[in-house]
């Protein structure tokens, strides 16, 4: 295969050499034109460019006897008869030779390059490919530790109301005891609370599954947050009854472009998430006041306040806080829940120790009206 190759260069020097002979023979034929064996340079550069070194070198000598052989006196001889002649003619021969060799190595380095620029193409396709599967093995490996997650938490916080459930309805059911009306309206109680509270659950992880899906799109009305935050006050009132709660919306406010049901489940997740974490007889303080072109509302506790070790973390799912002793353990989705509502409606969350010691959470509600959504009226 390397002959055949060298072959086939010698042959692209000579034909190259033999047709600048030509062109220079009809030139000649017309006028003298000094210097035009200069002409032999461009089968010496075709040479280089197309055949490699060793055709340069053969395009070289081939042209300096052409050039000798038919048009340097005495003709068709390599006879010289003008010592100068001869000096013209070692020179030609010397700079044919240079040219070819530069051109050559151009042409080795620009070989060079296209080999490099494929390797580097080869080697970047597989770098995108290995960090493609790294991506992939990390979504999958996420994905698991959520799943594997999601399955504990929630087969804890759907186990313990059920068997609380279950054990009410046992007990109601037994045929040989004699419940007093206040005992039966104790169990039904604990049903009717425990029920509630998967209904939470349920909802928390619905909820969780159209903020990961990217389905959640607020029914958006004008509503009075002050009505608002009664209406959950009010409905948790049995749960909060251990504690001071303290109410103060601003009178000045005006109707706020919002979800109804949804902000409704973002305060009731942050007042639940207050009372779980501090103890019985402590004070409690929801507030809502303008903050410039948004509604602020926050809830703050004076309860021990927020773990450093998980205050990064603390709107993420399935991440929960110390509860305190007796309270029922969350499925720590209400914070995760409470953020992805709020930033749908365009507002920001946060939470931050309260002066004073306990914790501060704080929402905002954009007061601008949403650009080509529905209003609504309640």
């Amino acid at each position: 295969m390397p002959r055949l190759a060298w072959a086939r260069g010698y042959a692209i020097a000579l034909a190259a050499v033999s047709i600048v002979t030509l062109v220079i023979g009809i030139l000649e034929s017309r006028a003298h034109v000094a210097g035009i064996a200069m002409l032999y340079l461009v089968a010496v550069l075709a040479s280089a460019t197309f055949a490699g070194r060793r055709a340069a070198i053969v395009a070289s000598i081939a042209a300096f006897l052409a050039y000798n052989w038919f048009f340097v006196p005495p003709l068709h001889t390599f006879q010289v008869g003008d010592p100068e002649e001869w000096f013209a003619l070692v020179l030609f021969l010397i700079t044919a030779a240079i040219t070819g060799q530069m051109a050559s190595q151009l042409r080795d380095r620009a070989r060079e390059a296209a080999v490099r620029a494929a390797e580097t193409v080869h080697l970047y396709g597989e770098r995108e490919r290995l960090r493609e599967r790294a991506t992939e093995a990390e979504v999958l490996r996420r994905a698991d530790e959520l799943k594997t997650t999601l399955l504990g938490a929630v087969s804890h916080d759907l186990r313990t109301p059920l068997a609380s459930i279950i054990a009410s309805a046992g007990s109601l059911r037994q045929p040989d005891v004699e419940w007093t009306a206040a005992e039966r309206t104790a169990f039904l109680d604990d049903i009717e609370s425990e029920a509630r509270r998967l209904e939470r659950i349920v909802a928390n992880l619905l909820d969780l599954s159209r903020m990961e899906s990217g389905t959640l799109r607020p029914e958006r009305g004008w509503y009075d947050i002050a009505a608002l935050v009664d209406d959950v006050v009010g409905r948790l009132r049995g749960p909060a009854a251990g504690h001071h709660v303290n109410v103060s919306v601003a009178e000045d406010l005006p109707p706020v472009p919002l979800d109804y049901v949804e902000i409704d489940q973002v305060l009731s997740n942050l007042i639940e998430n207050a009372l779980r974490h501090t103890p019985a007889g402590t004070r409690i303080w929801i507030d809502a006041a303008r903050d410039g072109d948004a509604v602020a509302v926050t809830v703050a506790d004076d309860g021990p306040g927020i773990d450093p070790t998980s205050h990064d973390r603390l709107f993420d799912p399935f991440v929960r806080g110390g509860d305190r002793r007796g309270a029922p353990r969350g499925a720590g989705l209400g914070l995760a829940i409470a953020r992805g509502l709020v930033e749908a409606h365009g507002g920001r969350i946060s939470a931050v120790q309260r002066p004073g010691g306990g914790t501060l959470m704080r929402f905002t509600l954009p007061l601008a009206e949403p650009a080509a959504e529905p209003v609504a009226t309640r």
